[in-house]
């Protein structure tokens, strides 16, 4: 069940949501005018089985969500033309922002910050810039490698259509199979791009495949101009975590009980990087 976009427009407020019921969530990705009628307007046109409402703001949006109930989880630095976002949430439901990992999750984070970074290995033609004929392949990895995701990756054809949209995927392979891919989607309005879609079979873990792909990835981004990247990736996961961190990712808080993946509705640590 993919998200679906709404966009309204009046004369002194324009707001633009992500409906996901998958994930329970509205998220709003754009916010302009009057912000007495934006907060209305937000709790007025959530579905009434989104637990969680995110809102990507400005720093001038900050103090008034805030001082409506609303709090801040993490940020994105330089995202939206090198102005920052902060990310809002709105709980309808305390069990919802409710989470029993947060101390262990967050030692993991804690202990990776305090990690010396270590050096990114190149994945030369091994790498591959994946096109719509790959997305078979590509749908085939995720089917494997996850059982719950936020999106529905296993679709061909819902790749397909993310390509066509602008995300650009890459991945290693050997005699045909995909061995490893990791994505970003680009959003050209404000020159930032999330890595994300980060996949490789359990046999090949380990080998470095993941950072050289995002490497990658980070070289054919600047080349497009854009100057933010992003990632949101699962808390839980040591791994993960250590590779964006090692790529020269800042890390800036957690999103507490995100989204559907791996095992539901998991807690997301979100990384940044500024690029020249």
């Amino acid at each position: 069940m993919s998200p679906t976009y709404q966009e309204i427009n009046r004369p002194d407020l324009t707001v633009v949501f992500c409906l996901d019921p998958y994930n329970r969530r509205v998220r709003v990705d754009e916010l302009h005018g009057d912000l007495r009628s934006g907060l209305e307007l937000i709790l007025q046109q959530s579905p009434d089985w989104a637990d969680k409402i995110i809102l990507k703001a400005r720093q001038e949006q900050v103090d008034y969500f805030i001082r409506h109930g609303w709090t801040q989880e993490a940020g994105i630095p330089g995202y939206f033309n090198g102005e920052d976002l902060f990310f809002l949430v709105h709980y309808r439901h305390n069990l919802r922002s409710h989470t029993e990992h947060a101390e262990v999750e967050l030692s993991i984070a804690r202990k990776i910050l305090e990690m010396q970074r270590s050096p990114v290995l190149s994945g030369g033609e091994k790498i591959k810039r994946s096109n719509l004929e790959d997305a078979e392949k590509l749908a085939l990895l995720y089917d494997i490698v996850f059982d719950i995701y936020p999106t529905p990756l296993s679709d061909p054809f819902y790749l397909r259509k993310t390509m066509e949209h602008g995300t650009v995927y890459v991945h290693m392979e050997q005699e045909g199979n995909v061995l490893s891919a990791a994505s970003a989607e680009v959003n050209r309005k404000f020159a930032n791009a999330e890595l994300t879609d980060c996949a490789t079979l359990p046999a090949e873990e380990g080998k470095g495949h993941m950072a050289a792909l995002l490497a990658r990835l980070e070289d054919i981004l600047t080349d497009q101009e854009v100057k933010c990247l992003y990632t949101i990736c699962r808390a839980q996961s040591f791994g993960m975590n250590k590779v964006f961190y090692n790529l020269g990712f800042d890390y800036t808080g957690c999103l507490v009980n995100n989204c559907n993946i791996y095992s539901g509705l998991e807690n997301m640590n979100v990384w940044y990087k500024m690029v020249k």
